[in-house]
């Protein structure tokens, strides 16, 4: 498998999606060709990188394997959050509430949440 097809089911994964979604979304008319790049079977052109990358949410570094392993967890921290945000009405709500806060009510907040975390 290589990278970039590595990277592509991974973030396609943590999507939640299967290849006839990826498949579906970048235009294809079955899961083959998905599956041929993920499996490393098939190059990807240089002008389906980008919209693989816009697709999945990710960058095309990420796909390309160009970014150190730090931000690529950041990176696919952010996947998992969206994919939240899409899926999760009172999530969605929460972070939209949270975003309206003035950044120094936040610290606040940030802090008691904290605190619930520790009483797990």
């Amino acid at each position: 498998m290589s990278e970039v097809g590595k990277n592509i089911r991974l973030a396609r994964e943590r999507l939640g999606w299967t290849q006839e979604e990826l498949a579906r979304r970048m235009g294809y008319k079955s899961k083959s060709t998905v599956n041929k790049v993920e499996m490393g079977i098939n190059d990807i052109p240089q002008n389906k990188i980008l919209k693989y990358a816009q697709v999945l949410g990710v960058s095309p570094s990420h796909l390309m394997g160009w970014v150190s392993e730090e931000t690529n967890k950041k990176n696919d921290h952010l996947v998992e959050v969206i994919a939240k945000l899409r899926t999760d009405s009172d999530f969605y709500d929460l972070v939209s509430m949270l975003a309206e806060i003035p950044a120094e009510q936040r610290a606040s907040i940030a802090s008691l949440v904290s605190a619930l975390r520790a009483q797990k």
